[in-house]
């Protein structure tokens, strides 16, 4: 190690070799040129010690002082003094040092400071409130003294900076170690506690044996707390009234009360911190818990809001730290190797969203579920609109089309599962063993052999299906074949020409080919004897002065009594859906010959029948809205 160069350490190093506080500058002066020769070749630095000498010292000895380091003054014969503070500070250490040594040795008072040692020196600690804050805290250091204070007359410790109060701890239970292997201390200590606390008298002879023959193990049960607390409470506190009569007491007594008070006091803290800790993990756990009930996925803001079952916030429990400890961990963060429990996904606005690794499929279920009706509605407008115009889009011949459109849409309005199903982890989540992806009880698959399935497959939407629920919606006449074609030859967009002569030519030569009556004609006609025996079952469904829309309403209302208003719009598509469905396979067969009441009957009797519809309780009036349904369905062909 290289000699020191700072003025502070080497009159330090003097007044502890001249064992007192107080130093003659001249005579630190000629010390300090004696240690420069003798060190310059291997502190170069210390040449600025030989030249000038006094002047020098004296003028780093004012800065100390403006510092607060040392005190200057004169003797009565005029020479400089210097005060070193330090001096106490190292004499303190030592005592500490030799108190390890020998552990019967008081602990410094502060009667033992003189009267004119600087204040400025002193940190009072209250045992009550900064003790257990320092050892939190865990700052050391030597440059100051700690006067510890105790709650009654008990005389205040002194001990330096550089001791931690951990340190502290080791010493009292060293000396109340030493109490109790005096003469019959711990027997007579031992009955009172036995006394006091029944039932436990196993406990304590086996506590009081630990402590005096395996100090580590006492120590380390005491700042894990737990029942160890009770134990250490009762000890001390018969310790304490024992002492507390005494009017007079040695240094001994005085030291084992002090010791007392420490154990105490840090026995509180560590049982306070065991019950923080306890409470923390339980947080914890209701934190991971959270992550397990619906929606499934949350952000920053809404896990910072989490409560447990009583309503409290979770966060004040544990503190943030703890939080983005736990989300650091969970989300594969502290480790990139393996895919994580809680996954990560982001939103085209920059929100991120966590989601558990397990609840992926019941959050697509719910996502689809929530989304599928909205997106359905918005492209089954959107395809009315362009029939109402005679026009149509390539969305509705291609599927690769289609399937862009209903991803445009989802990525507009259900933006989450837009995030979600597009997240960097959803293909590693195919070849995860620990995720199947199917729904066992819904019957539900996200993969296919590892891939991701359509998102209009996820969303059950069928592109038939809907241009099929857009027709429906249009008004009669466009189902007319005479006038619908009227109108879409003045507002359907003209072709170009070259287009426009082979369609022709194509026309005339297929004509030339087609008997006198063609199939389109054919199937045309079918369609209007449909219609017409529609017509005529219609009347005789609907009674005078009703319409087939009214009846339909009240039908409606009488067997779908759900009263949330959401859920009855959804019960009443998902009948309407499988009516529709129904209707589509059967109608290529379906003669007008043979259409009549009762075929209406039958076919609405074999649909009420389903195990779909057979779940619904009002079974009349939903047969009956079935029937009016179907008259309206084939009312409607196109």
């Amino acid at each position: 190690m290289a000699a020191p160069t700072e003025l502070s350490v080497l009159l330090r190093l003097y007044s502890g070799k001249q064992k007192s506080p107080t130093v003659l500058v001249q005579d630190f002066c000629d010390y300090i040129q004696k240690y420069a020769r003798h060190y310059l070749q291997e502190v170069p630095d210390l040449v600025m010690y030989l030249d000038d000498t006094i002047n020098t010292v004296l003028r780093m000895l004012e800065d100390l002082e403006r510092s607060g380091k040392v005190i200057l003054s004169s003797d009565s014969k005029g020479r400089k003094l210097v005060y070193v503070p330090q001096y106490f500070i190292d004499r303190i250490v030592q005592r500490f040092k030799d108190i390890d040594a020998k552990i019967d040795r008081p602990y410094p008072l502060a009667t033992e400071l003189p009267g004119n040692f600087p204040q400025s020196y002193i940190k009072p600690v209250y045992i009550t409130s900064d003790f257990a804050e320092m050892l939190e805290r865990g700052d050391r250091t030597n440059a100051y003294l700690c006067q510890l204070i105790f709650p009654d007359e008990t005389p205040p410790i002194l001990y330096p900076g550089s001791i931690s109060p951990e340190k502290l701890l080791e010493v009292a239970l060293s000396k109340i170690r030493l109490f109790l292997s005096k003469d019959e201390s711990r027997d007579y200590i031992q009955k009172r506690m036995m006394i006091a606390n029944p039932g436990k008298e196993l406990s304590i002879k086996n506590s009081l044996e630990q402590f005096q023959t395996r100090p580590s193990e006492s120590l380390s049960a005491l700042k894990h707390s737990g029942d160890i607390y009770l134990f250490w409470n009762s000890l001390c506190s018969f310790i304490r009234q024992d002492y507390a009569k005494k009017t007079e007491k040695t240094a001994e007594e005085v030291a084992l009360i002090q010791s007392v008070f420490i154990t105490e006091y840090l026995n509180n803290h560590y049982k306070s911190k065991a019950q923080q800790n306890l409470q923390r993990q339980t947080a914890l756990k209701n934190l991971e818990l959270c992550f397990h009930k619906a929606p499934y996925f949350f952000d920053r803001d809404t896990i910072a809001r989490f409560t447990d079952s009583r309503g409290v916030p979770l966060l004040g429990q544990y503190k943030s730290n703890d939080l983005e400890e736990f989300i650091k961990e969970k989300s594969g963060e502290a480790n990139p190797d393996r895919l994580p429990d809680l996954l990560v996904f982001k939103t085209d606005d920059g929100r991120r969203y966590f989601v558990m690794k397990e609840k992926v499929l019941p959050l697509v279920i719910r996502l689809c579920n929530d989304g599928r009706k909205v997106i359905k509605d918005t492209i089954t407008r959107e395809w009315y609109q362009l029939f109402t115009s005679y026009h149509q889009e390539p969305a509705m011949k291609n599927s690769p089309e289609f399937e862009k459109k209903v991803e445009m849409h989802c990525k507009k309005l259900a933006p989450v599962l837009h995030a979600l199903l597009n997240a960097s982890f959803i293909p590693l989540l195919a070849m995860d063993p620990s995720f199947s992806g199917k729904d066992t009880n819904a019957g539900f698959k996200l993969f296919d052999h590892g891939r991701l399935l359509p998102l209009s497959t996820l969303l059950m939407l069928n592109r038939q299906e809907l241009i099929t629920d857009a027709r429906i919606l249009l008004p009669f006449w466009y189902t007319i074949p005479v006038i619908s074609s009227i109108i879409a030859f003045f507002l359907r967009p003209r072709k170009p020409k070259q287009v426009r002569d082979k369609t022709v030519k194509s026309r005339m030569e297929s004509k030339e080919e087609q008997p006198d009556e063609s199939p389109r004609e054919a199937k045309e006609k079918r369609k209007e004897e449909l219609k017409q025996a529609a017509a005529r079952i219609e009347k005789e469904l609907i009674p005078p002065g009703s319409t087939l829309v009214a009846e339909l309403s009240t039908q409606l209302d009488e067997w779908n009594r759900t009263l949330n208003k959401e859920v009855k719009e959804n019960l009443t598509e998902d009948v309407n859906s499988l009516i529709r469905d129904y209707i589509r396979k059967i109608i290529r067969t379906l003669k007008a010959a043979t259409f009549d009441l009762d075929r209406v009957q039958n076919l609405a009797e074999t649909l009420v029948n389903t195990p779909g519809l057979a779940k619904i309780k009002n079974h009349d009036a939903l047969l009956a809205y079935v029937k009016l349904y179907i008259v309206q369905l084939i009312g409607n062909v196109s």
